[in-house]
């Protein structure tokens, strides 16, 4: 479904009528009192069935109806809607039957059909309150589906074709929904109290939960969004407040029944979490009747309290670590709430670390990092090629490959490039001995056939002859301007040698490639060939989004553009 019908539904789910201008919050009250959700299995173990497509073994399958229950006939069940934050998920432990005359909705279902595709009537659908084909004259409607692209609920809830399906969930970032309009009469709870949401058949085990919104006694105005669960998926109620006297563990919805400690310095039997002296009065109202105590209190009994070394009524004085009473410690230079050695000191003394990384050294620089201070490493010959006339002994000279201090060419290589010698000897060389016939080739393993394109009156043997044919065609891939012998027909161009290539929904074609088989033209360095891109809007947010588009041309539609409001 495209992103424009998502735009459209959503915008009915939240509006009764803009002739209202009603504007409904995403999350609005939760259900009141009374609202709830029922199972019913209406088929068991349903068995084989024969009919005009042929049998059909439903053995072990059973068919379930999920009910949304209201408090008023009037009320009305809107929609089932899902996103991340406010997830819808109907789930089975093994897959849901779907006829092949069937769909994902029962807008389509026409009972009549019961008796030749028996099958037919144990389908797998959602609805809102809908068993078949809408009754127009009593003011039914078709059940409306909406998904995202991104998660394409319904499709993989009903592949089509009698396919088996997989579970709802609708939670990503867009959302999905089936709906039916305020007013359908078929979203109307009724003398019964109650509208069907879903029928599904399957051989495994149902659990999950819907988001719903109701409108109460029909009013657009007033209505709830709340989630119903069902199956394993039902939450524990409980106390889920960790610092509660009555915590469950396993509860994973808070009832209100927490219950909590009279006051701040009891436990939840009622016990002081304070009684220093263990004699049954918290340490809180436990005072001191001793004159010369800082805590003196003449209606006190005995915990009296004295100055410590800071000041402090019943302190403990300087804490562990500390030096003084301000709660500085010492630093690595042993200052009493000091910062240390500074930044690029290398101690307390504001030294740093010289050229040869001594703290506090006067080595300025070491060039050559061989431990010696520049000053102190240098050459008195005047022929080395590092002389200095104010220096000692490090004296370098240049090797055979022009390195002054370097080691010349290195073992087993036949120059300063690294190369070594080849079959034939040849410094760099690329002979081998492709015959195996102790000769390196080309040194001796020549040709002496004057009709050959590596003809050579001094050799032996190897002549070569399909080297010297070649395409003549300079624009052709394999163009051989050295070729002796033309031969045009085995010119390669682009479309000989490049294949299709999809990018995206675009495919480039060989006669759009050059011979690396890259595009000639692509102006904005996509991928795609100017020649293939395809135009459309590429703004996932607008509701006229084509994935398929690779460049906009500017048609992107938004809903206030179609609707005059920017929701």
């Amino acid at each position: 479904m495209r992103l424009t019908s998502l735009c459209t539904a959503l915008f009915l789910l939240v509006a009764t009528s803009f002739s209202q201008v009603q504007q409904i919050a995403v999350n609005s009250a939760p259900a009141p009192e009374g609202y709830d959700i029922e199972l019913e299995v209406v088929n068991e173990n349903i068995g084989i069935l024969a009919g005009a497509l042929g049998v059909v073994d439903l053995t072990g399958y059973s068919t379930t109806h999920i009910y949304v229950t209201m408090n008023g006939p009037d009320d009305f069940l809107s929609s089932v809607s899902g996103d991340a934050t406010n997830p819808t998920f109907v789930n089975t432990s093994t897959n849901f039957y779907h006829a092949a005359l069937g769909a994902g909705v029962p807008n389509g279902i026409n009972s009549l059909l019961f008796p030749v595709y028996p099958d037919l009537a144990y389908d797998s659908w959602v609805t809102i309150g809908l068993q078949g084909t809408p009754n127009a004259l009593a003011g039914e409607a078709n059940v409306s589906t909406v998904q995202s692209n991104d998660n394409p609920w319904f499709t993989n809830f009903d592949p089509g074709g009698g396919l088996p399906g997989g579970n709802i969930a609708i939670d990503d970032g867009i959302g999905g929904a089936w709906y039916a309009l305020n007013g359908d009469a078929n979203g109307v709870a009724g003398d019964d109290l109650k509208v069907l949401a879903g029928q599904f058949t399957t051989t495994g085990e149902l659990d999950g939960q819907l988001y719903v919104q109701v409108f109460i006694d029909g009013d657009g105005s007033n209505e709830f969004r709340d989630t119903f669960y069902f199956g394993s998926s039902a939450p524990s109620p409980g106390c889920t407040d960790a610092a509660a006297c009555n915590y469950d563990g396993e509860a994973d919805l808070d009832d209100g029944s927490c219950t909590y400690p009279e006051a701040t310095n009891l436990d939840c039997d009622g016990n002081c979490l304070n009684d220093a002296d263990g004699d049954g009065i918290c340490s809180e109202d436990d005072l001191c009747e001793d004159l010369d105590a800082c805590n003196y209190d003449d209606a006190a009994n005995e915990a009296c309290a004295y100055v410590d070394e800071c000041g402090v009524c019943g302190g403990d004085g300087i804490a562990d670590g500390a030096c003084d009473c301000d709660g500085n410690v010492l630093d690595e230079c042993g200052v009493c709430g000091g910062d240390g050695i500074p930044a690029g000191d290398c101690d307390c003394d504001g030294n740093q670390l010289d050229a040869l990384g001594v703290c506090g050294g006067s080595c300025t620089a070491d060039t050559d990092a061989d431990g010696l201070c520049d000053d102190a490493d240098n050459c008195i010959d005047l022929s080395a090629c590092n002389y200095a006339d104010a220096a000692n002994e490090a004296c370098a000279y240049l090797d055979e490959c022009g390195i002054c201090g370097g080691d010349g060419i290195p073992d087993g290589e036949c120059d300063c490039d690294g190369n070594v010698e080849d079959i034939c000897g040849i410094c760099g060389g690329s002979s081998t001995d492709v015959d195996g016939d102790g000769l390196g080739e080309p040194c001796d393993d020549n040709c002496t056939d004057t009709n050959a394109c590596n003809y050579d009156d001094a050799a032996n043997e190897a002549c070569e002859y399909e080297s010297c044919s070649g395409c003549g065609l300079a624009d052709a891939c394999n163009y051989n301007a050295d070729a002796t012998i033309i031969d045009n027909t085995s010119c390669l161009y682009p479309t000989d040698i490049c294949s299709d290539e999809a990018v995206g929904c675009a495919t480039n074609t060989p006669a759009m490639f050059d011979c690396g088989c890259d595009c000639v033209n692509d102006s904005d360095g996509d991928g795609v060939c100017d020649e293939a891109e395809l135009l459309g809007c590429t703004d996932a947010e607008a509701c006229n989004y084509d994935d398929c588009a690779t460049d906009d041309d500017g048609s992107c539609t938004y809903p206030i553009d179609i609707y005059g409001i920017d929701y």
